[in-house]
Protein backbone atom coordinates (compact mmCIF):
# COMPACT_ATOMS: atom_id res chain seq x y z
CA UNK A 1 0.00 0.00 0.00
CA UNK A 2 1.05 3.45 -1.43
CA UNK A 3 1.48 5.93 1.64
CA UNK A 4 -0.59 8.74 1.88
CA UNK A 5 1.25 12.25 0.52
CA UNK A 6 0.82 14.84 3.17
CA UNK A 7 -0.40 17.99 2.76
CA UNK A 8 0.89 21.23 1.52
CA UNK A 9 0.58 24.98 3.28
CA UNK A 10 -0.60 27.45 0.27
CA UNK A 11 -1.17 31.12 0.98
CA UNK A 12 -4.39 32.64 -0.59
CA UNK A 13 -3.10 35.53 -3.22
CA UNK A 14 -5.66 37.55 -2.33
CA UNK A 15 -6.67 37.80 1.83
CA UNK A 16 -3.32 36.00 3.05
CA UNK A 17 -5.36 33.24 4.50
CA UNK A 18 -3.34 29.75 4.86
CA UNK A 19 -4.88 26.74 3.25
CA UNK A 20 -4.11 23.15 3.20
CA UNK A 21 -4.42 21.19 0.35
CA UNK A 22 -4.12 17.42 -0.51
CA UNK A 23 -3.28 15.99 -3.46
CA UNK A 24 -6.60 16.04 -5.71
CA UNK A 25 -8.17 19.07 -3.86
CA UNK A 26 -9.76 22.17 -5.49
CA UNK A 27 -6.56 24.93 -6.07
CA UNK A 28 -9.03 27.86 -4.38
CA UNK A 29 -9.08 29.49 -1.20
CA UNK A 30 -11.62 28.12 1.33
CA UNK A 31 -12.29 31.89 2.79
CA UNK A 32 -12.56 34.17 -0.14
CA UNK A 33 -12.57 31.24 -3.30
CA UNK A 34 -9.53 33.19 -5.01
CA UNK A 35 -7.81 30.73 -7.03
CA UNK A 36 -4.49 32.07 -6.98
CA UNK A 37 -2.34 30.42 -4.25
CA UNK A 38 1.58 30.65 -3.40
CA UNK A 39 3.17 27.55 -2.08
CA UNK A 40 4.82 28.31 1.71
CA UNK A 41 7.98 28.21 1.92
CA UNK A 42 9.47 25.13 3.14
CA UNK A 43 12.28 24.09 5.65
CA UNK A 44 14.09 21.75 4.03
CA UNK A 45 17.87 22.32 3.39
CA UNK A 46 18.73 23.25 0.16
CA UNK A 47 22.65 22.11 0.84
CA UNK A 48 22.26 20.72 -3.41
CA UNK A 49 22.56 24.41 -4.19
CA UNK A 50 25.35 25.43 -2.36
CA UNK A 51 27.33 22.68 -2.90
CA UNK A 52 26.93 23.00 -6.81
CA UNK A 53 27.89 26.77 -6.46
CA UNK A 54 31.06 26.05 -4.39
CA UNK A 55 32.02 23.40 -6.80
CA UNK A 56 32.02 25.84 -9.56
CA UNK A 57 33.56 28.67 -7.44
CA UNK A 58 36.67 25.83 -6.89
CA UNK A 59 36.41 25.15 -10.55
CA UNK A 60 37.06 28.78 -12.00
CA UNK A 61 39.67 29.54 -8.81
CA UNK A 62 41.87 25.97 -10.27
CA UNK A 63 41.71 27.65 -14.00
CA UNK A 64 43.05 30.90 -12.80
CA UNK A 65 45.86 29.79 -10.96
CA UNK A 66 46.25 27.39 -14.06
CA UNK A 67 46.17 30.29 -16.04
CA UNK A 68 43.56 29.01 -18.74
CA UNK A 69 41.21 30.35 -20.06
CA UNK A 70 37.35 29.49 -20.17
Amino acid sequence: MDPQPEPVSYICGDCGMENTLKPGDVIQCRECGYRILYKKRTRRSKGFLFASISQILFFMIDICYLGLSL
